[in-house]
C-alpha cells in the first residue's frame, strides 16, 4: 500500500469500477486507519448515488503525476459526522502506473515486475 501522506492535498478524479468518472475531489491523509479522506468533493450527489442508490462501494482514484497517471483501487465510505457527510476510501492497492503522456504502452507499478 502506498504511505497515505502520498495522497495529501492532491485534486483526483474519482471512477467507478468500471472506469466510468465519478466526480473530483480534493483529499487529506488520514495516517489514523490508512484511509483516504476527501475534501471539496466537485459532485457529492454523484456519490450518493453510487454508495446508496447503487449500493457500490469499489472506486479507482486517478491521481495524475507529473509525466504519468496513477489509478489506485479502494473502497467507498461515508459517515455522517457533526452535521456533515464525511467521506473517505480505503486503499487496497496500486493497479497501474501509465506512461508518459501519448505512451501507448503502461508502465508497471513500483514494486511490481
Amino acid at each position: 500500500m502506498a504511505g497515505s501522506s502520498a495522497f495529501e492535498c492532491q485534486v483526483i478524479r474519482l471512477l467507478d469500477a468500471d472506469g466510468t468518472p465519478l466526480t473530483a475531489a480534493t483529499t487529506r491523509a488520514d495516517d489514523a486507519d490508512g484511509a483516504v479522506v476527501l475534501d471539496e468533493i466537485e459532485d457529492p450527489g454523484i456519490l450518493m448515488d453510487y454508495y446508496f442508490g447503487r449500493g457500490e462501494r469499489l472506486v479507482v482514484m486517478e491521481l495524475p503525476e507529473l509525466t504519468s497517471v496513477q489509478m489506485i483501487e479502494g473502497t467507498l465510505e461515508t459517515w455522517w459526522i457533526a452535521g456533515a457527510r464525511v467521506w473517505q476510501i480505503y486503499v487496497e492497492r496500486p493497479l497501474v502506473t501509465l506512461g508518459p503522456v501519448g505512451s501507448a504502452e503502461p508502465e508497471p507499478a513500483a514494486g511490481r515486475r
